[in-house]
């Protein structure tokens, strides 16, 4: 009970420095994401479908969802980490291949389920009370009943990592609108609001918290050395890396701090009157590097039940479930994961954009908010790019059937102080040129327009429905009228403002408009499937790159003509003419690894007659051969270039010589104009 008087209180403080009506603001915000909650029911093609016969019948829990769910299950209802038996009763929608050790391979990780497994418990002693009075609640706890009342967790987690952002904003730079402001913009306008919503069984609204709380305990208790802030650092951090592993790169801020204090300790006088221990500039500065090993001891510690998982189910204390080619270390698709139409980051959450300007106004001009800030704001920024590399490194970057990059969920403390930085020097700079009235209004419009977007967006997600954008434009499908009006010009000039400089610098380089990096960024080639690199048979994936299809229009750069197509002798071909001596079109791959490229190619050459053709990609010449006027396939490879390829098809101009006889010899008679017929390309791995 002291505990939560506690929490009370502080709330009760926080609502007094926002104000009356900056809280009322926060609160309508907070209500509306928990009417959308309840709203969100099953609208699976059998709702009434008795659960547990085998099949695949999703009531919340959809997706990896269902696969935390059944591990959820797993622990309450059968007190083991063994899900065989609950993938056999309640569906296995993916397959799941056997692992080492003979089970089914489950790759989520256990840390959300183990904290859901306590609500799951009272959930299900719920449904026994109201049995004995005539509920008829199925007892193995795939129920809507149990669902519902288990993912309301997710409301509560997604409002204690705003919470705790409008905390960290009134401590840091203080006012009342701006952190109320930024508070609702994040909740409202982020991933946030569909994974508490609509889709509450994925563990990024629990991800979002758990990584709010420690990052919250440490910019609240900044140069703290006691022992007792050391520990409790390493308890939050092991518990954010428990629901996902990637949140230990987090503690990069405790580095930072403590790298800055021990180096500050170097440079200290000595001081006689100070324990035998610590007496020395190295002893101090070891003294308090220290504090940053029980962090981290902690951290590792309370990661053990999952490493003893692991170990149970891989027959290995560390591993990658998904594989050994689920992480490329070399190749972080970094412009891709943020700014790509397929669930970049800031290219299709603007909010998070913003946050990431103030994040950066406060480290580089933050000197007029005050030292902390600036520290923060930087310390912030590092603690963000380790979850944009981690995530880039990522194989499956836009994070599959995903809405906006739902990994990235983990900042939503950092996107609520950004903004909030941001607000608050725009308010110094703008004052007193511009009355505090009008400031306000402007600020409430246009984080105004991106919630409106979200929103709209979102909710056409209801009922579990599943997100995931592939390549098209930004603008304007997903918006209302009310919304695309403005969008549209702006469009119409410089693309996706958001998508900026990424698009910029793609235009530059490959000689196109704004608006080619759009609908040209995001989409590859050849993609295994999620489970393709565990038993190797990502190698067996073949596809077609449809360049020569009216969908390829965005990767053609230049030197090529209109689609073409025809059935000739009942033999389908589809092609683009060249229209010069040289013709240039990307290839998006993937993997880091050389892909081999077929491509049927002809010229417009007489019978019998052959044009050389050099190929080149990425600048080196790839293939040199002869093409005649028939259909020919040629192969060659890339180099292993991760992204956008640039291939380049060059026929060369030869003289026409007419047919030599007995009384004339070969004579040149005409110039052969240099076209090439270029198919569509097949894609395979050697």
């Amino acid at each position: 009970m002291g505990r939560l008087r506690r929490a009370s209180d502080h709330v009760r403080q926080i609502a007094r420095q926002l104000g009356r009506v900056p809280s009322l603001l926060v609160v309508v915000a907070a209500l509306s994401t928990a009417v959308m909650y309840c709203s969100n029911s099953n609208e699976d093609a059998h709702p009434d479908a008795a659960r547990g016969d085998g099949v695949y019948r999703p009531v919340m829990a959809r997706g990896d969802g269902h696969m935390h769910f059944l591990i959820t299950r797993s622990i309450v209802f059968d007190h083991d980490f063994n899900f065989d038996n609950d993938l056999a009763r309640f569906g296995d929608p993916w397959a799941q291949p056997r692992t080492v050790t003979g089970r089914k391979n489950v790759m989520q990780q256990i840390g959300p389920s183990l904290v859901w497994a306590p609500v799951l418990a009272l959930a299900h002693g719920a449904a026994l009370v109201a049995n004995a009075f005539g509920a008829h609640i199925p007892t193995h706890g795939y129920t809507m009943f149990h669902q519902r009342i288990l993912y309301a967790s997710s409301v509560l987690f997604a409002w204690l990592a705003i919470g705790l952002g409008i905390l960290v904003a009134i401590r840091l730079v203080g006012g009342s609108w701006g952190p109320a402001l930024a508070g609702v913009a994040s909740l409202l306008g982020t991933s946030l609001l569909y994974y508490s919503t609509y889709m509450p069984s994925y563990a990024h609204a629990m991800d979002a918290a758990a990584s709010a709380a420690f990052l919250a305990y440490w910019a609240l208790t900044l140069d703290d050395l006691r022992w007792r802030r050391a520990l409790i650092l390493g308890v939050l951090l092991g518990i954010a890396a428990m629901v996902r592993v990637q949140d230990v790169a987090f503690g990069v801020v405790v580095a930072l701090e403590l790298g800055v204090l021990a180096v500050r300790a170097l440079r200290q006088p000595l001081d006689p009157g100070a324990p035998a221990p610590v007496r020395s500039a190295p002893a101090a500065a070891a003294a308090v590097l220290a504090r940053g090993a029980v962090v981290l001891g902690v951290a590792l510690a309370l990661h053990l039940p999952q490493l003893y998982v692991w170990k149970q189910m891989y027959g290995s204390w560390l591993t990658t479930p998904q594989g050994p080619g689920q992480m490329r270390y070399g190749h972080a698709l970094v412009l891709e994961l943020l700014f790509s139409s397929r669930n970049g980051w800031l290219s299709t959450t603007p909010i998070a954009y913003l946050g990431v300007v103030g994040l950066l106004v406060g480290a580089v001009a933050g000197t007029r908010l005050g030292r902390a800030v600036r520290f923060v704001c930087f310390a912030m920024l590092l603690a963000v790019a380790t979850q944009v590399y981690t995530n880039a490194i990522t194989y499956e970057w836009w994070s599959g059937a995903s809405f906006g990059q739902r990994r990235l969920c983990s900042v939503t403390i950092a996107v609520v102080v950004g903004l909030a930085v941001l607000l608050r020097a725009a308010h110094v700079w703008l004052t007193p040129r511009v009355p505090a009235v009008v400031q306000r209004a402007i600020a409430i419009f246009a984080l105004g327009y991106l919630v409106a977007w979200n929103v709209a967006w979102t909710s056409k997600l209801r009922h579990g429905l599943a997100a995931g954008r592939d390549n098209r434009a930004t603008c304007c499908a997903d918006a209302p009228r009310y919304l695309a009006w403005l969008a549209k010009p702006v469009y119409a000039a410089i693309g996706n403002p958001f998508e900026l400089p990424a698009s910029a610098l793609f235009a530059a380089r490959h000689g196109t408009d704004l608006r080619r990096w759009d609908v040209a960024v995001g989409s590859y080639a050849l993609v295994p499937g999620v489970l393709g690199y565990i038993d190797g048979t990502y190698r067996a994936v073949r596809s077609t790159w449809g360049v020569a299809a009216a969908g390829g229009a965005p990767y053609v750069l230049d030197g090529f003509g209109a689609p073409q197509s025809s059935a000739a002798g009942g033999t389908a071909h589809a092609w683009r003419w060249t229209t010069a001596a040289s013709a240039t079109t990307l290839l998006p791959l993937l993997m880091p690894e050389p892909h081999r490229v077929t491509v049927p190619i002809a010229a417009n050459v007489p019978p019998g007659v052959t044009m050389p053709v050099v190929v080149r990609c990425n600048g080196r010449e790839v293939l040199r051969t002869v093409v005649g006027a028939d259909w020919t396939t040629i192969a060659f490879l890339t180099d292993g270039l991760v992204g956008d390829n640039v291939l380049v098809f060059e026929g060369v101009p030869l003289p026409y010589f007419a047919k030599a006889t007995e009384s004339a010899p070969a004579a040149p008679v005409a110039r052969v104009p240099v076209a090439l017929a270029v198919g569509n390309f097949g894609i395979s791995l050697p």
